[in-house]
């Protein structure tokens, strides 16, 4: 949620719009996720469904950071980074195989599923008015990400950590209702396939509302809808992972 701003101007005079610090709390609802991970040396497994099967959460709330510095009126940079965390724990029904260690039937599982997610973007306004604004950006969505069973009382338990630097593209927009309330949309993607090693596809868009309440300060919401899917192979294993959710972000915004 980087790129997007409130118009440099308002009842005849400018609002501050050079750096933007947006902090807030971010509601994940909804998760799907699928696992799935193949020891190399041995025969290719079965998707794992984290709510279904491993009795993994399918919603949190986390604190989000987005910024943006602007160069000029058509050049800026945007970040983001926020911390997801999704537990499980159930007595298993069914045997499931994770990497090279197996988990029987009837046998009691912890599980996580953890990210650290971090974007960073150049964005380019190919318009750019008072009233409306239109662009594009490219950028890296790195995520790092960890997925572990460990079965309660005994010694079965396999992490799996990855750290995919993914580059995005995207669009974003704003119109300005008046010059304090603004509606804005950014879509970012991607699809890549590196040397067979990491392929798949991640698409995020997000939709929002904000009130510039002060010259300084912005109040606003905002409707996030998330999906990736990735195959990651590394010397041991390959990791796949497929996933989507809806968020809810209410926030409040700095301008200087």
């Amino acid at each position: 949620m980087t790129a997007f701003t409130v118009p440099a101007r308002a009842e005849g005079e400018p609002l501050p719009d050079r750096l933007m610090l947006r902090l807030g709390g971010y509601s994940v609802n909804d998760a799907e996720q699928l696992v799935r991970l193949d020891a190399n040396n041995a025969p290719v497994g079965a998707y794992i469904d984290f709510a279904e099967t491993l009795g993994g959460e399918t919603s949190t709330n986390v604190i989000r950071l987005d910024g943006r510095y602007r160069f000029d009126d058509r050049h800026a940079l945007g970040f983001a980074w926020y911390t997801l965390k999704f537990d499980g724990h159930r007595v298993l029904q069914t045997d499931i195989s994770w990497g090279d260690v197996d988990f029987a039937t009837g046998t009691t599982v912890d599980s996580k599923i953890e990210f650290d997610v971090y974007k960073i973007n150049y964005q380019y306004s190919l318009y750019n008015k008072p009233e409306v604004e239109l662009g594009a950006l490219v950028g890296l969505h790195v995520m790092g990400t960890s997925i572990g069973i460990n079965a309660v009382g005994i010694s079965q338990a396999r992490t799996e950590s990855l750290t995919a630097p993914l580059p995005v593209w995207g669009l974003f927009a704003r119109y300005n209702f008046t010059p304090r309330l603004m509606t804005y949309f950014n879509y970012q993607f991607f699809f890549v396939n590196y040397d067979d090693r990491v392929k798949g596809g991640l698409q995020d868009f997000l939709l929002g509302l904000e009130y510039r309440a002060t010259r300084t300060l912005g109040l606003g919401a905002a409707f996030n809808r998330f999906g990736i899917n990735l195959e990651a192979k590394e010397d041991a294993a390959t990791l796949f992972y497929d996933s989507s959710w809806t968020g809810l972000m209410l926030y409040g915004s700095l301008y200087f």
